[in-house]
Parts: structure tokens; C-alpha cells; sequence
């Protein structure tokens, strides 16, 4: 999901700056990219107290900090001070990422906290596979089942494994990011 974050983020910054003839600059595009990976600070937090995320264990990753709710104070502060274009990015940014960790892989992340402690994930089944049918268009999860769900299918080795497989593919990392590269300086010279 980084590359998705960060090109979500390079999205975000520029439609913002097309539509609120904000300056399309490096530091723009930053925060654009600062705030599509802001809900992914439990990631951190998680990798630092245990020296590894996810796994066969529920930890802190998609529990402390994956909270739609906690961004709302942040969200009207800075559509306060910082104006609309600021507030928007933002926005988009923090739910773009909460919308497409809705999807996809993983066992969801408590979108209604606190108003409901359960786990929700779009187009999923219960063991947390992708289904793209009406009947599993929204699911939810307590936290005992996710817990039982990290236990059940979790690889303790997912982030060495992941690591691992970025440096036998370095040329196609390199390849991504060339790319990425060309289309932040491409949209930075067409929009400035």
C-alpha cells in the first residue's frame, strides 16, 4: 500500500492545487503525501515496540491510529487556520487512505470507534478474503475474531518477507519510483 499512499497523496496535492490555484510545490506535494500516510502511524508505533508489525498477532497497526473519528478536530482546525485548500487536502489525504484500507487486504480497521468497537472491511468475507459480490459488500469483525483471524493466517515474517522481496526486485522498485518521479515533475510543470 506505500505506493498507493504516496501516489494517492501526489493525487490529492495536485487536484487541490487545480482547484484552489494553490502553488503546485515540492513542499505541497509533501504534505499531500505527509497526510495520505498520517492514518499509518500505528504502523510505526507498532514496528518500534515490537520490532515487527502485523503477523500472528493483533498489535497496534489498524487499532491506535486508523480511527476516522480522530481526525475530525484536526480537520476543522485546519480548515480554520489553514483555509480550505489545506482542510481539503487534508482530508482527502487522511479518508483516501481510510477508504482504500477499507478494501482489499486485511481484517478492516474500526471505522465507528467509538461509537462501535467492531472492525469493518468492504467486499470481504469473513476470513478476510476479497469478494466482489453484494453479499459481502460491508463486514465486520469483533476484536477477539480478528485476533483470531491474525492467529489463524498471519505470517510473523510478513514484513522480512516484503523486504526480501523488494531487494530481489530492485529493478522494478527503481522502475516505480523513476516513474514517480517523472509524474510529480510532469504535473509540477504543467500545472506551474
Amino acid at each position: 500500500h506505500m505506493f498507493l499512499d504516496v501516489l494517492l497523496g501526489l493525487l490529492w496535492a495536485t487536484l487541490t492545487s487545480f482547484v484552489f490555484d494553490v502553488p503546485l510545490t515540492p513542499w505541497w506535494l509533501f504534505l499531500g503525501v505527509l497526510f495520505a500516510f498520517l492514518p499509518d502511524t500505528d504502523f510505526w508505533i507498532e514496528l518500534l515496540k515490537r520490532g515487527t508489525v502485523g503477523g500472528k498477532k493483533l498489535g497496534a497497526h489498524r487499532v491506535l491510529t486508523h480511527i476516522p473519528f480522530l481526525f475530525v478536530i484536526p480537520t476543522i482546525l485546519l480548515f480554520i487556520y489553514g483555509g480550505p485548500a489545506l482542510g481539503t487536502l487534508f482530508i482527502l489525504g487522511v479518508y483516501g487512505h481510510f477508504l482504500h484500507d477499507a478494501t482489499g487486504m486485511g481484517y478492516g480497521y474500526r471505522l465507528l470507534y467509538p461509537f462501535s468497537p467492531y472492525f469493518y472491511k468492504f467486499f470481504s468475507d469473513k476470513d478476510g478474503s476479497i469478494r466482489y459480490t453484494r453479499e459481502h459488500f460491508l463486514v465486520r469483525w469483533t476484536k477477539k475474531e480478528v485476533e483470531a483471524l491474525h492467529e489463524k493466517h498471519g505470517n510473523d515474517d510478513w514484513l522480512q518477507d516484503d523486504i526480501r522481496y523488494h531487494r530481489e526486485h530492485w529493478r522494478e522498485l527503481l522502475l516505480q519510483i523513476i516513474i514517480l518521479l517523472l509524474v510529480i515533475t510532469l504535473f509540477y510543470h504543467i500545472l506551474t
